[in-house]
């Protein structure tokens, strides 16, 4: 029985620790777009990559934009250090967030998952 809990708590806190890494991509207001809905928002970065808030499901928050600008990421920049990894599974293993950079140095953090939009249309 002693056996059984051990096995339990060491397969709990192994699945605990293997926490998702975060990226964090930064909307641009004059290149990146966004569109609004009622339970829902899609962030478009660059033009072509799709991420969706829902609300209620993901966190907003307002965050000092000097505490995280060095944890940004490009696109670009994201792709590459997952050339090796099969693609599009390897977003399972992050979770993603759009910084919008509003007055002064305060902005907000907002956590996303990715979408693939094809003709405008969600896919699953």
């Amino acid at each position: 029985m002693k056996n059984l809990i051990f096995l339990f708590l060491l397969v709990s806190l192994n699945s605990y620790s293997q926490e998702k890494e975060k990226i964090i991509f930064l909307f641009e207001n004059d290149r990146d777009t966004v569109i609004n809905s009622q339970s829902d928002n899609i962030y478009m970065i660059e033009g072509k990559h799709t991420f969706k808030f829902i609300n209620g499901k993901h966190e907003k928050v307002e965050v000092n934009f000097n505490s995280v600008k060095e944890h940004l990421v490009t696109y670009k920049e994201f792709l590459k250090k997952n050339k090796s990894k099969k693609y599009p599974e390897l977003f399972s293993n992050y979770v993603f967030y759009i910084l919008i950079k509003e007055k002064n140095s305060s902005a907000c953090l907002i956590q996303v998952e990715k979408v693939w939009l094809v003709e405008d249309k969600m896919v699953d």
